[in-house]
Order: C-alpha cells, then sequence, then structure tokens
C-alpha cells in the first residue's frame, strides 16, 4: 500500500468530554464529536492525549508524525492486525501548526473486567485488565474475579511473543515492555493488547525520551527499545508470570512447568544480546506447552471474604494520620500494594469456653525474607490531592494515558475531511465516570465459591457430649489459644483483637504444613478426631497492617497506635520487607528504608514481626541524590519530577538536599521542591536543582 500524508486534526474541532486523567506527561480527555473506522462495527470510540507543556520541547514531532502514518504505509491487513493489537496513535493533533498531542481509540471491552473487592463485597466496577493482576498468587487473582488457569498463562505468554515477533518485522520495538503497558482478556480466547505506543521506537526513532519501568531494566548500559531488549523482558515477565511474583528473576516455576521454557528464560536474561532467543522461539514451544497445561482455573478463595470489622467511633484522615479506625481496608492492587486484611469481625463460634486439648499446633510459621525491592515508575502518575508542600502528590501508576489505545485507519487519511477519522453525531455521555476510561458496570454476581469446605461434617459421627469448638469451626470463627507454642488449648470466643481467626480448615489431614500458603495464616491446629486442620489468623492489636506484605502499602500514627493497609499513596509507607522477630538490625541496608514498625504477637507464640517501610513520597525528587538527573514536569504546585534513568532524557540536575521544610534559602538561586508529613515530620525534605 502506498503512503498517504498523516492524519492531523486540529484542535479547535474537537468537542472533549470528561477528563480521564493527568499527569506529567500531560492529560487525556474524552473525545464525543470523533471516531475512528467509522465503516467497522459503527466506528471506534476516541480520546485524546494532549502533552504537558514542559514534554513539548523533548517531544519528536516528526517521530510522532512517522507513527501515525505507519498504518497507511502497511497492507490493508497489516494495519488492521496492529491497531487490534495495540494502542496505535490514530492522528497528531495541532494546535496553530504545532502538535501538541494525538488521538487514540478507547481500549476494547474485551481487555475489561468485573473488579470483584476483596473486602467482602460481591460486586465491583469495571476495570482493565492489566497484567500485573496474573503476576500474584491464585487465590488473590480468583478473588478479585479473575479465572485464569496454567493454560491461559501459556497461551498469553504465547500471544504476546506472536505479537512481538510481528512488532519487529514492521520495525516496531516497544522498550518499556513491562505489565503496566499489557492488556489482556481470556474470554473468547487469550490474547494481549499493548498500550502506551507513543513511547515505541519506530525504525530507529522515539517520539518520546526512551524510559524503563523499575524493576524490568534492561542490563546497565545496553541500548534501550531494541529486539533484543524486548526479548530480555519477555523472558522476564515468562519468570514472573509463573512465579506468580512481581521481581522473581529465578526461573524454577517456569521449568518446572517445561525444562526448554526454563532455558529459554535462562538464555533470555542473559547480559549479551546475542544469546538471547527471539520472541519466536518463546511462540513454538509455548504453543507446544499449551496443549498439556491445566485448563482448570482458580475458584476464589472463601478467605477472600473476611467478616466485616465491629464499628468504631471514626476519626478525621488527613495527612499524616491514620485510617478511622472500622474502615475496611481497600482492595490490594496488581503487584502487592494495598491488601484487603480486615482484623476483627463476629464469626460464628459463639462464647462457648469448651477447651479441646488433645490437637496438635503448629506455631510462629516463619515469615520469608523478601528477596527483591517493588519499585514503581511514576511515568504518568493520576494526581490526586497534596499534602501541604509544594510538590503535588501523583499516584504510582504510569496508565493514566493508557486506558485509550491506537485504531487502524485502514490506510486512508484521518483528518477531519473524513477517511478513517470521522465526525459522530451522538455526543451523549455514555462512558462511565471512573476517570480511566473503562466502562461503567456493576460485577458479575458469582460467589464466593470457595465454601465447600465450610460445610463439610460428618453426619454419621455421634454427636459430642459437649460443645465441640474445633468440630464446629467454620471460616470466621474466632479462638482463644491459652496453650503452649506446641500444645493448643482452643476456647471459642468473639472476633476481637487479640484472638485467632480461622482463615481457612483443611479436611481430610492432619499434616500441620497444609496451611503453608493461606493468606494470613500464621498458626496451623490439627484434630485427629476431626481428621483436619484449622487454619488460623492471628488478629493483630496494632492492625491489620500485622499481616501486610512486601510491596503493600500501610499507615498508622507516629509512636504507639493502630496501623492499617491501605491503598499505596502519597504520605504513606511501602513495605520493603518483612522479619520474623525483633531484630532492628535486618532492614538497615534495604533502599529507601527510612521506618521499621514493629508488631508484639502472643506471648510466648513466636509471633512477633517487623516491618521495613519507605515513605511514598509525591515523585522521585523524595529519593533524589546530588548530581541525580530528572525530568521535570510541569510547573509551581503542578511540577513534577521523574527518574527517567538518563541524563539525556533528563532537564534538571540535583544540586543539593536538605531534611528541612520549605528551606528556600539552603537553595539560594536554584529552583526548589519541599514536602512534608504532618504525622512524619522528620521524613521531610527540601530539594535544590538547577536546569541542564
Amino acid at each position: 500500500m502506498s503512503a498517504s500524508r498523516t492524519p492531523v486534526v486540529e484542535h479547535g474541532t474537537l468537542t472533549l468530554g470528561r477528563l480521564l486523567g493527568q499527569g506529567g506527561q500531560g492529560s487525556v480527555h474524552q473525545v464525543l464529536n470523533k471516531k475512528i473506522n467509522t465503516s467497522v462495527n459503527g466506528g471506534w470510540d476516541v480520546v485524546y492525549k494532549e502533552y504537558a507543556p514542559a514534554v513539548l520541547p523533548a517531544l519528536d514531532a516528526s517521530a510522532l508524525a512517522a507513527q501515525v502514518a505507519l498504518t497507511a504505509s502497511l497492507s490493508t491487513a497489516e494495519g488492521r492486525w496492529l491497531c487490534e493489537k495495540t494502542a496505535w496513535p490514530a492522528a497528531v493533533v495541532e494546535r496553530a501548526g504545532h502538535p501538541c498531542g494525538l488521538l487514540m481509540r478507547l481500549v476494547p471491552d474485551r481487555f475489561q473486567f468485573a473488579y470483584r473487592p476483596l473486602g467482602g463485597a460481591s460486586r465491583g466496577d469495571r476495570r482493565l485488565a492489566n497484567l500485573e493482576f496474573l503476576l500474584n498468587d491464585d487465590a488473590y487473582v480468583a478473588g478479585v474475579g479473575l479465572r485464569v488457569s496454567e493454560r491461559d498463562r501459556v497461551l498469553l505468554l504465547a500471544d504476546l511473543a506472536a505479537t512481538l515477533t510481528r512488532l519487529h518485522r514492521i520495525g516496531i520495538a516497544v522498550g518499556d515492555l513491562s505489565p503496566k503497558n499489557l492488556l489482556f482478556t481470556t474470554a473468547a480466547r487469550p490474547e494481549c493488547f499493548l498500550v502506551d505506543c507513543d513511547a515505541m521506537r519506530l525504525r530507529g526513532a522515539s517520539a518520546l525520551p526512551q524510559a524503563e519501568t523499575p524493576d524490568w531494566q534492561i542490563p546497565a548500559g545496553e541500548e534501550k527499545a531494541t529486539p533484543s531488549s524486548d526479548s530480555y523482558k519477555l523472558a522476564l515477565l515468562a519468570v514472573r508470570l509463573f512465579a506468580r511474583d512481581q521481581t522473581a528473576t529465578d526461573p524454577a516455576a517456569l521449568a518446572a512447568l517445561d525444562p526448554t521454557l526454563g532455558d529459554l528464560a535462562r538464555a533470555g536474561l542473559s547480559a549479551d544480546p546475542a544469546r538471547r532467543p527471539a520472541p519466536a522461539a518463546w511462540a513454538e514451544r509455548l504453543t507446544v506447552v499449551a496443549a498439556t497445561a491445566s485448563a482448570k482455573a482458580a475458584r476464589r478463595p472463601a478467605s477472600a471474604k473476611p467478616a466485616p470489622k465491629p464499628p468504631a467511633p471514626p476519626s478525621p484522615r488527613g495527612p499524616g494520620s491514620a485510617r478511622p479506625p472500622g474502615t475496611p481496608a481497600a482492595a490490594r492492587p496488581p503487584g502487592g500494594p494495598g491488601s484487603a486484611r480486615v482484623p476483627g469481625g463476629t464469626g460464628p463460634g459463639g462464647s462457648g469456653s469448651a477447651r479441646v486439648p488433645a490437637l496438635r499446633k503448629s506455631a510462629g510459621r516463619t515469615v520469608a525474607v523478601v528477596a527483591a525491592l517493588i519499585a514503581v515508575a511514576v511515568l504518568f502518575g493520576l494526581r490526586s490531592s497534596g499534602d501541604d508542600g509544594s510538590s503535588t502528590a501523583q499516584s504510582t501508576t504510569s496508565s493514566g494515558q493508557n486506558s485509550t489505545g491506537g485504531a487502524w485507519t485502514g490506510g486512508t487519511s484521518a483528518d477531519d475531511s473524513g477517511g478513517g477519522l470521522g465526525t459522530s453525531g451522538d455526543t451523549d455521555d455514555t462512558d462511565d465516570d471512573t476517570g480511566d476510561g473503562t466502562s461503567a458496570g456493576g460485577g458479575d454476581d458469582t460467589t464466593a465459591g470457595a465454601a465447600d469446605s465450610d460445610a463439610d461434617e460428618d453426619a454419621t459421627e455421634s454427636p459430642s457430649p459437649t460443645p465441640d469448638p474445633v468440630g464446629d469451626a467454620e471460616v470466621g470463627s474466632c479462638f482463644d489459644d491459652e496453650g503452649t507454642r506446641t500444645r493448643p488449648d482452643l476456647a471459642s470466643t468473639s472476633c476481637s483483637p487479640g484472638a485467632f481467626k480461622v482463615v481457612d480448615i483443611r479436611h481430610g489431614t492432619t499434616d500441620l504444613d497444609s496451611c503453608d500458603g493461606v493468606d494470613d495464616s500464621d498458626e496451623s491446629v490439627s484434630s485427629h478426631r476431626h481428621d483436619l486442620v484449622l487454619c488460623l489468623s492471628y488478629l493483630n492489636p496494632g492492625g491489620d497492617a500485622y499481616h501486610a506484605g512486601q510491596g503493600d502499602c500501610v499507615y498508622g500514627p507516629n509512636g504507639s497506635g493502630t496501623w492499617y493497609t491501605e491503598p499505596c499513596e502519597t504520605g504513606n509507607f511501602k513495605v520493603l520487607a518483612v522479619y520474623q522477630g525483633r531484630n532492628k538490625s535486618k532492614c538497615d541496608g534495604w533502599p529507601h528504608y527510612n521506618l521499621l514498625k514493629p508488631f508484639s504477637g502472643p506471648s510466648g507464640a513466636g509471633l512477633d514481626r517487623i516491618l521495613c517501610l519507605s515513605m511514598n513520597y509525591p515523585d522521585a525528587m523524595g529519593y533524589a541524590q546530588v548530581r541525580q538527573c530528572l525530568l521535570k514536569s510541569g510547573s509551581g504546585s503542578d511540577a513534577t519530577f521523574t527518574n527517567t534513568g538518563s541524563c539525556d532524557s533528563s532537564n534538571v540536575v540535583v544540586s543539593g538536599r536538605t531534611g528541612r521544610y520549605e528551606a528556600a534559602s539552603f537553595c539560594g538561586n536554584d529552583g526548589w521542591t519541599t514536602w512534608r508529613s504532618r504525622e512524619y515530620p522528620e521524613l521531610a525534605y527540601t530539594v535544590c536543582y538547577r536546569w541542564r
């Protein structure tokens, strides 16, 4: 197909709807009066991405124009494939002849799902099916409403490998290939959809400076956004997808599925780009493995629907104050931050006092030492209300502009006059108000799906002459344990702080290790009489942050008081590591470590633990060091600073740093930014910078 001129739209012709996202790169808006590919099922809805003024100097307008014109230079079949699989830019938007943004399609509905909160609600909103969801254990994946089997994982990876093969043949390198930029579906068939396409590299040219998501970087010194770098990140994704982990680098889980895949991963992670297998090799082997992979999807566990907390008087939640007691923890997003854990609630155990001493017990289950720090890219975070510092609070997602995608124009011109881009007569705002470009709607009505074990009882067994709290226990029952570390002495009680709550019941076994892997299980108790094991979770009086894991975010008062797990946001803390015991020195050496939170377990049970914490600062200035290069976007209170990993793509350099708040005089004539937490003033900063 012969090339045509670049589709261009004048900004003044756009009728914009609501703002869908805003961050360091710019803002994304609903478009009410334009569609693309009007000949295909009535056309595709589009959105407008406007670059921030600070980004425009770094924008390569010719590279962006080449991206938009690409579909017209491809065959009709190839052009349609490209924009069915990726969010490819559809048109350049100009003001007075200068590019200011682009048009792209809304993400197809099939890449959304009915998200189910882990806090017990059966319905949730529609969310983009970001691949980060799958880098968690099966219980979490099923708990949020996704049904994904091992075969689905294999076929998703195979589809991505085939997509990369075809992109590379066209001359496109993804560059920032990470789960943040990948959506998926398993509905009709498992497949992926790539977003953030204006950051990709076409035939050696990039419209925007190349950046990488932390924990997804290629080896230092290697050229970014090449087929070899994509091969490295494909191998990294394969390892983490089957390890169910955000930061794993060991291909053991992948090799257990198939030794050849393990070999491909080890070669793919080589520091020598020439040794890395091409995506085509992955696609071929994955297709073979899919034939024998399990098609059984994990079910939603009963422990994903904990009992509600008892009501408590609220307290105000301001910067530096704890979440009001009794407020349910929010659902945990992909990657682990903000998991929902509820320490209280009234279970069916009642207040009986019968004790059952003839039990075996495993207490003080070791908390694994975290192997890697989860870092989050602040590439395009959605803004939230800030603290009292001069920096604007930012979310840590990089997908604000990725709620919409590019579109196939069939090789025709997509300007205002016609072609692939058309004017829609329907200007009704039928989308949701979630701000991410997804459609509104409730979740499905499926139940927890794992209550089978709750009702398992031996109908032929003679009734006990006395109350039997273990035999009558259900998920949600609570006990006091007044026994020793090896011999329990359980008595039914209310689910209040200091009690043990049943989070799972393993029938047909007395193996104490059968509770390993059960979320929040701290102690296992077996009964030979009933041939079962109770998996018990300690309801720590210090709050549900006691059960936070690496990557979760927590908050509480400076000193004594209740700490809660909550969604990651500016001003709260990310868990770097969790250790059993009270050895504070174990946190030393963790990057960005600045606070230790100890929790005491039951006396003599060996369940004390510490959390090593890192403050979630508004942006990269929070941990920036002198002489470090950063990209400054925006101005005044809207300014944000991003670590691009390269001085070539940055525009400022840090010239000074102090732990004092609003220390403008410290910076002299240099620019400066400052921030503090009211609750933790010792973690404040003023950072000076100069333009490069």
